[in-house]
């Protein structure tokens, strides 16, 4: 018989539970409070992964979460290990605690419990989609002989041999036809042909290997997605080495930036992200034999489900730290246990009798010790409570303490249901190059000002993986995005972000600047080969903008002028 089953058997009493909580708050072990934290599953799972840390890192969250059926984003897991950093005022992000864990997977697997009561399968997106149709001002097709095929195989090109040794000859075992682009000499002239090759393919694999900076085929995935085209993305790991040259921790920091905002593009389609160029390849084979979407691969396909990308994570952990700090009245960071629920009441509008109150004030008198607690063990009792119903007959000493305060209680300066989030949506937001550039402050932000235009600024002085998520609410609710890929920076990702978008549909104003030969970054000389590769994704970038019928600036003064002007007349159409 499992754990799960024994403590089920053993403590399917409401007495057994008051006594194992009390046991708890008398050997100190105060983080965990009743059925909901300890016996259905928080604890059992948290135990599982933690590896005995008291704690659980970004992997070991995930699969900590995917075993209890919940398949967040990277960007969503970076951004709880940030959100529990803050709230619980560490100086590392790199860990959540078991209280934090708490808050986090049960507001998940409330949001889960809803989205299926409420069959939210149209959220996955699909090529019907109005804003994946493609622009009539794209090239027209290639007239030439390629016939239709099942895959198309992108990506990291010469001197790799990851399409000869392993994709193809799988392909061919599981009788796929293919489109393999990799030639010798490259020119310009085959993005035609290439296009075309992509458009009649079934599925587009696309391999981001670690031997190569692989920029061209970052973007071009990354407008792919955004185009809503099947797409099985396998990234393999960062360069340390390219032709010989070092890649240097600076650079390598911007294409690690840079594979995130992939992953979470791609990820934001519900699709997964692969590892193994193997596994992605039985993956692919299964979604075309079968005709599946890809989220509906699952962890037993070996894949890494992506379900629900666009929640935002966080909201409850930082109200209920905002709830705690109000009832710690001395700044000591923990508050009583009579405080606490109180702040409960205030957190989840419950007014409830917690069981085992009136034993652990008795147990507390006896030993003297103080009854309070930190934030992390009130989130294990939030939680608790967030769940816990108590029977029909039960009557405490708090239950009658919360009907004698409850009038006061109503009249509580902090909101006893979470508020709604309003997102206002802004005229543009500012993207690009944040490295080494002012354009924002001396040129685009008075220029919008001047004619009251509002927007958003992403540039921060220590930006981390968690803005991603919020980066991506703040594009969402912009009527235009602007980038500007300046010639002082590698811009990659947001090369990255401007196809995407591209992709989408949406309404984009470009600045492209080309690096110039010689150039530094980081105070670190840039080589031939890494100036050719970065000018090569602006190439693609610039191309296929145009493809699109947008405009395309090179003068950053010009380009403001021309993005105020659209959004004059934007608002002019909407009076």
């Amino acid at each position: 018989m499992s754990m799960l089953c024994e403590r089920d058997t053993n403590h399917n009493t409401e007495a057994d539970n008051v006594n194992a909580i009390v046991d708890d708050w008398r050997n100190g072990a105060m983080q965990v409070f009743g059925a909901t934290t300890r016996f259905v599953r928080y604890l059992e799972v948290f135990e599982e992964f933690d590896r005995g840390n008291n704690k659980l890192d970004r992997q070991n969250l995930r699969q900590a979460l995917n075993h209890m059926k919940i398949f967040p984003t990277r960007s969503q897991i970076y951004s709880m290990l940030k959100c529990g950093s803050e709230c619980s005022e560490r100086d590392t992000d790199d860990f959540i605690t078991f209280g934090e864990f708490c808050v986090f997977a049960s507001d998940l697997e409330e949001h889960y419990e809803k989205s299926s009561a409420l069959n939210h399968s149209c959220e996955i997106p699909n090529a019907a989609d109005p804003r994946f149709h493609h622009s009539t001002t794209q090239r027209p097709r290639s007239s030439s002989s390629i016939p239709k095929f099942k895959v198309f195989l992108g990506g990291s090109c010469n001197p790799t041999t990851w399409r000869k040794d392993i994709a193809i000859p799988m392909l061919e075992e599981y009788n796929l036809s293919y489109y393999n682009p990799q030639v010798e000499s490259w020119s310009h002239e085959l993005i035609a042909i290439e296009d075309d090759a992509k458009e009649r393919a079934e599925l587009l694999l696309f391999v981001i290997d670690s031997s190569t900076r692989s920029v061209a085929s970052l973007v071009e995935a990354a407008y792919l997605s955004g185009g809503g085209r099947p797409l099985v993305l396998v990234m393999k790991g960062l360069p340390t080495e390219v032709d010989n040259e070092r890649i240097s921790e600076n650079e390598l920091k911007d294409l690690k930036h840079s594979h995130a905002f992939l992953c979470d593009m791609v990820e934001r389609q519900w699709c997964p992200i692969f590892e193994d160029l193997k596994i992605a390849l039985h993956c692919a084979a299964k979604v075309l034999h079968q005709g599946l979407h890809m989220s509906q691969l699952t962890s037993e396909d070996r894949a890494q489900p992506v379900k629900h990308p666009t929640l935002k994570v966080g909201d409850k952990l930082r109200q209920i730290r905002e709830v705690f700090d109000e009832f710690d009245r001395d700044s000591r960071s923990r508050i009583s246990l009579s405080n606490a629920f109180l702040a409960i009441r205030a957190v989840t509008g419950k007014d409830l009798a917690f069981p085992a109150y009136d034993q652990i004030v008795a147990s507390c008198a006896e030993s003297g010790d103080k009854t309070d607690l930190d934030f992390n063990e009130f989130c294990c009792l939030v939680t608790e409570y967030k769940h816990y119903e108590p029977p029909p007959t039960s009557k405490g000493a708090f239950s009658r303490l919360v009907s004698s305060i409850y009038r006061w209680l109503s009249t509580f300066t902090i909101q006893s249901v979470p508020r709604e989030v309003v997102q206002l949506k802004t005229d543009v937001f500012l993207g690009g190059t944040c490295l080494d550039t002012t354009w924002r402050e001396e040129i685009a932000i008075p220029c919008l000002e001047r004619h009251g235009l509002s927007y958003f600024n992403p540039k921060v002085a220590d930006w981390s993986m968690s803005n991603i998520a919020l980066e991506a609410i703040a594009k969402d609710t912009s009527l235009y995005l602007l980038f500007v890929i300046s010639a002082t920076s590698r811009g990659i990702a947001s090369m990255i972000e401007v196809a995407h978008y591209v992709g989408q549909g949406r309404k984009v104003v470009l600045c492209i600047q080309h690096m110039k030969h010689g150039l530094c970054v980081y105070g670190e000389k840039l080589t031939e080969r890494a100036i050719t590769d970065y000018n090569r994704a602006r190439s693609y970038l610039a191309d296929l903008t145009e493809r699109r019928g947008l405009a395309l600036y090179d003068d950053i003064q010009e380009t403001i002028d021309a993005l105020v002007q659209k959004l004059q007349m934007e608002h002019t159409r909407q009076t």
